[in-house]
């Protein structure tokens, strides 16, 4: 750690908002990295995804398994109330963290230019999910740029290397996927500023295209770090970048991209080096899951391979993930044993106890503080899975999703399923599993941006209005916060930021 500290202030000039490169090396040159652990311990520090940024959790308010909490009540503290225990209805509406947040929930058009605290961002682009993603980027083309000449055995080198590119790829993945439409839509839009180096310079950069982002950059990276990584030792569990987790990221991409039998042999690849699903039929006790006992996604469970960044999903007593009546209507509470794992539902409130268990909604991942995105088995066979279904290999993918459901479902019957039918049941398989690890608002995308509804009531015990995305609806494209648009010239904003303030339909009923 004391090395890292060093490595990052020599390099804390690098990182600026107006700029990527190296700057002089000064009367510090001691610090400045040249063997291969150096680069490798700068990569951590400032490429990898880390405990805070960059911050996706805001799309969790966009999807549709979110909704706002609403009729249960909340026992009110002693003094709060004079030395008498009462419940208040649907506590949270119109509080401040429910109402800040709202633009999000309600798609408004000028919700990126809010910081959260309903304070408008003006001058500090460090603020934005926008910035703390190029911060990474820099961070990652620093090492790159250097790797080459570093002290170190070959080994050494294409491990730091690999590592570097499929970050990278990573990093623009998912910046694109927020920024830019979705590849299978309209790949010739306009994507995110592609900057592959650190060479220092203010120069305003153009947004490229969202083609030129998977194709030039994230798809090569990818295969580049592949072919490195893959003839080195499988190293596990160190917090690090794997050839299987490389393979799994990139068959995502080609599952993005429409191609299909390229994703999956992309997991076939990731299956060679003996990873698997995990049973929870045999591996799982129910007993252990009790709040705070128990979190089931851990370098301890089987399937991860790879655990990065922040927690994907939002931290706010306002709204819930997985609260969404639609999403919750998907589940067999009985049998099927993710259901008690991930702590799906909530108790009514009747006592202080029982609406704290309420908190079970959210044992999947918990900490902000800790990382919790995700590269695990259960990706892998999705992927395939629907690649497969959407391939017309139905006979692969029927297997696979009753192979699957087998070690999730208690007493699960295999079902014959084909065609359209069997797409629906395998992609409602990926909603449910993967739920609040941060793909479902990217899927949405990708399965043809369907129409989602939000309720929101804004003061308690008041009226609900419904929000509306329509499907294709232009916010499917987050617009570009409007500081960053003031600091790059050359920026060109999405559509969405020009629509008008959305307002809430009255429900009558």
């Amino acid at each position: 750690m004391k090395t890292i500290l060093y490595i990052i202030s020599a390099f804390s000039g690098i990182l600026l908002a107006g700029g990527c490169g190296f700057l002089e090396e000064e009367s510090q040159s001691e610090m400045i990295p040249r063997t291969t652990e150096d680069f490798s311990e700068l990569l951590i520090g400032s490429g990898y995804p880390d405990a805070t940024s960059p911050d996706i959790s805001i799309l969790t308010y966009l999807d549709d398994d979110c909704a706002q909490m609403l009729n249960l009540s909340k026992s009110m503290s002693n003094w709060q109330t004079g030395g008498v225990d009462v419940f208040a209805p649907d506590e949270y509406a119109g509080e401040e963290q429910t109402v800040t947040v709202s633009p999000y929930y309600q798609w408004q058009p000028d919700m990126v230019d809010f910081n959260g605290f309903q304070e408008r961002i003006n001058e500090n682009p460090s603020e934005t999910m926008y910035y703390q993603f190029y911060q990474k980027i820099k961070g990652c083309n620093a090492v790159l740029d250097l790797i080459d000449s570093a002290i170190g055995s070959d080994e050494q080198r294409d491990r730091v290397k690999a590592e570097a590119l499929a970050i990278r790829a990573l990093l623009y993945f998912q910046l694109v996927n927020i920024y830019g439409e979705p590849y299978n839509y309209n790949k010739e839009s306009l994507g995110v500023p592609l900057k592959l180096d650190a060479n220092l310079s203010n120069e305003p950069i153009a947004r490229s295209t969202v083609a030129d982002a998977y194709e030039n950059v994230i798809v090569p990276d990818l295969v580049e770090a592949a072919r490195l990584m893959d003839p080195l030792p499988f190293v596990e569990h160190n917090y690090r970048i794997n050839q299987p987790a490389i393979h799994i990221i990139l068959s995502r991409v080609y599952l993005y991209m429409e191609r299909y039998q390229d994703c999956v042999d992309e997991v076939e690849k990731a299956m060679d080096f003996g990873i698997r699903v995990m049973n929870l039929l045999t591996e799982f006790n129910p007993a252990d899951a009790t709040m705070y006992g128990f979190a089931p996604f851990t370098y301890s469970n089987p399937e991860v391979l790879w655990m990065f960044g922040p927690s994907p999903r939002v931290e706010n007593s306002g709204y819930k993930p997985g609260l969404n009546p639609d999403f919750q209507a998907l589940w067999d509470s009985t049998n099927d044993l993710r259901y008690t794992m991930f702590k799906l539902s909530a108790p009514a409130a009747t006592s202080t106890t029982d609406y704290d268990n309420s908190n079970f909604y959210i044992t999947k991942p918990y900490s902000s503080m800790e990382l919790c995105q995700l590269v695990r088995t259960s990706e892998a066979v999705l992927n395939a899975m629907e690649a497969n279904a959407l391939l017309g290999n139905e006979t692969e993918a029927l297997q696979a999703l009753n192979d699957f459901r087998a070690t999730r479902i208690t007493g699960y019957t295999a079902e014959s399923l084909a065609g359209e039918e069997l797409l629906k049941a395998i992609r409602t398989e990926r909603r449910k599993e993967l739920c609040y690890e941060g793909h479902r608002w990217f899927d949405l995308r990708r399965q043809g941006m369907p129409e989602i509804r939000h309720t929101y009531r804004p003061e308690q015990g008041g009226q609900d209005y419904v929000y509306t995305l329509r499907k294709n609806d232009p916010m499917y494209t987050l617009p570009l916060p409007s500081c960053i648009l003031e600091q790059n010239s050359a920026l060109v904003q999405n559509e969405s930021r020009n629509s008008g303030v959305r307002s809430g339909e009255l429900v009558t009923e």
